[in-house]
């Protein structure tokens, strides 16, 4: 059973078994790939394990090891380089080299992600999300991790494609005894302003800055009319007090919001429908993975 929002999962066991023709698709994949799906706790422990694998493996010492050699071949390149070597290839062959082997770290990483994510598990729990989503079930959320989604939003491992079957019954979560939680008011404020701000203080810090230096102009130059310039330096403070609140509010909000997160994740335990969150619930969610 789901207890905390770590394991708020995709999807639940009832609301995948609440489609006949779901729930057969479900059954042939965890045939195919040898696991149960519909067991809860099973998968969600499943997939953090997973996930943390992949985190080692972003985070591991490759990584590490790839980005100094980045940067101590990129120093060296420009100082040999800036030296005006009578030979130039000679003096840049042993940074190439370095950076050739930051490269070969790097490509390493991506490979060993890759591997990790060919994982039968993750293959046959990628087939059950989009057998979810083209069935009308409710899908909290498609972890990017397990689509191996970068900065460039581009997917490494997809969800495969999926056309449910014509005819049958309706689709969709059935009536079920157990009702998801309301969102409470200061929730939905919450993913109003969760993504606001983180400007005020380089904004502020700005003017205070031209606000000091035009101060400083007009005691120079004894330029009265550029003493004007204190305003900026007050705009900045204001800049900076407004973000102060704002990001108190944010922070009050976030502990409501939390909450809410582990209402939907003991809610989704006992049957309900969890439908897919909104961005700043499940930029939340990440943080607590």
């Amino acid at each position: 059973m789901n207890e905390n929002t770590g394991h708020l999962l995709p999807i639940g066991a009832h609301a995948l078994s609440a489609d006949p023709r779901l729930a057969a698709a479900v059954r042939d994949f965890g045939s195919t790939y040898g696991y149960d799906y519909f067991d809860d706790e099973t998968v969600g422990r499943t997939l953090a394990e997973h996930e943390a694998s992949l985190r080692r493996v972003a985070r591991g010492g490759l990584v590490w090891a790839g980005s100094l050699a980045t940067a101590v071949g990129i120093v060296w390149l420009v100082w040999a380089a800036s030296r005006k070597p009578v030979d130039m290839v000679v003096a840049v062959a042993p940074p190439a080299a370095v950076l050739v082997l930051a490269l070969a770290a790097f490509v390493g990483v991506n490979l060993q992600g890759r591997r990790k994510l060919r994982h039968p598990f993750l293959e046959g729990y990628r087939h059950v999300l989009a057998a979810a989503l083209a069935h009308g079930a409710p899908v909290t959320y498609v972890p990017a991790w397990l689509t191996g989604r970068g900065g460039a939003a581009l997917d490494v491992a997809p969800l495969p494609s999926y056309a449910a079957p014509a005819g049958g019954p309706a689709t969709g979560v059935q009536a079920t005894p157990v009702a998801p939680p309301p969102k409470p008011a200061a929730v939905e404020e919450y993913e109003r302003i969760a993504d606001h701000g983180g400007w005020h203080d380089e904004a502020g810090g700005i003017l205070v800055v031209a606000g000091a230096v035009g101060v400083g102009y007009a005691v120079v130059e004894d330029l009265p009319a550029a003493y004007a310039a204190v305003l900026l330096i007050a705009l900045g403070i204001w800049t900076w007090l407004a973000g102060h609140r704002l990001g108190r509010r944010q922070k009050e909000l976030s502990g409501e919001a939390l909450r809410y997160l582990d209402e939907l994740t003991s809610a989704q335990a006992a049957g309900a429908p969890v439908h897919e969150l909104s961005p700043p619930l499940r930029k939340l969610l990440d943080t607590r993975l």
